[in-house]
């Protein structure tokens, strides 16, 4: 029997050594690129729990596989098997360990849980949610942009909202998610440390049009940071015509579900609105004027364009300030005249 356990045995630790050789070389290959502080922490985490992956599927298959080989049943043998009662020793371990492990695996989520945690932050940004959209005010510079740009070095607190449904803001490269609730404020902090291009997605089923929830995430540098700070804050003033200001509102409600190409998405194309007649699902046209922008807004359920499912959310009135929503029906009569 001892043989069996060597060969065993060795089987077992090759099996374990390519998989933990394949686990530790080829870590960043199974998951997505790091671009955050908080990252580092959680990719540690995710290693030691890959190493433990790889040495027990290496012991329960690399035994069962030798037991399936060495202990097939011969042809020419009909002896019954032997009669095993069972092995306190055995039994004593394969409780104790797994025990020590998992206590081990809690105390790290623990004391990285407070690392991820801590409220101290250089920069707050108020993530709005809703179907399906979001929304990015930085209060401190009295900017709201449909796109998050965050700088590098800078520790960030998240602020977020939902307007309706819950939502989860998730930054895989951050490697941070955390859900938006409505009625409720809650928080999520992260320290951008890799300058690129990435996208908040909403890892919450929220409705029909959830896979089209995402925004343009941008990790620039300090000095681009307050580059783009300037410039938002400049561009802001500029945008004093009622257009300029519904064109900002489009972007980053109403880019998500609608186009102004032509091309349709969730809903229909916004283009050319001015003057069309639109079939409803009822079989009845509408001409298309202010009123009937500003009730498909404020009533989306109201009139439902044929062919389109009524998914839209009546949250807009709660979103929008009466002047925002006067500037978007202004930007939405104009565009492609």
């Amino acid at each position: 029997m001892r043989k069996h356990f060597l060969r065993a045995g060795a089987l077992v630790v090759s099996l374990a050594a390519l998989l933990g050789w394949l686990a530790y070389t080829r870590f960043d290959f199974f998951v997505p690129r790091l671009a955050s502080e908080e990252g580092v922490v959680v990719d540690r985490l995710l290693r030691v729990h890959f190493f433990l992956i790889a040495a027990i599927f290496a012991l329960v298959v690399g035994f069962a596989v030798y037991s399936v080989w060495a202990f097939r049943r011969r042809a020419d043998d009909d002896t019954p098997g032997a009669a095993i009662h069972g092995h306190g020793g055995l039994e004593f371990l394969w409780t104790v360990i797994p025990l020590g492990i998992v206590l081990s695996l809690s105390a790290m989520g623990v004391r990285d849980f407070l690392f991820l945690r801590r409220t101290d932050a250089d920069l707050t940004v108020q993530v709005q949610a809703q179907q399906f959209s979001w929304g990015f005010v930085y209060p401190e510079y009295d900017i709201r942009s449909p796109e998050l740009v965050v700088p590098t070095g800078q520790r960030v607190k998240f602020e977020l909202t939902s307007l309706d449904v819950i939502h989860s803001f998730w930054v895989v490269e951050f490697r941070i998610k955390e859900d938006a609730v409505p009625g409720m404020t809650t928080y999520a902090y992260v320290t951008p440390r890799t300058e690129g291009e990435y996208r908040v997605r909403c890892a919450e089923l929220c409705g029909s049009g959830h896979a089209n929830m995402y925004a343009p995430v941008r990790v620039v540098s300090p000095e681009a940071f307050d580059a783009w700070v300037a410039e938002q804050q400049a561009a802001q003033q500029q945008a004093a015509s009622p257009v300029a200001r519904g064109e900002q509102i489009f972007q980053q409600y109403c880019a998500a579900c609608h186009t102004l190409d032509g091309s349709p998405k969730v809903g229909p194309s916004l283009n050319g609105l001015a003057g069309r007649t639109t079939t409803l699902d009822d079989g009845t046209t509408v001409t298309v004027d202010e009123a009937y922008i500003r009730e498909s807004i404020l009533d989306p359920q109201a009139k439902i364009v044929a062919g389109y499912p009524p998914v839209m959310p009546a949250t807009f009135g709660q979103a929008l300030s009466e002047d925002d929503l006067d500037a978007l029906v202004q930007f939405l009569l104009q565009a492609g005249e």
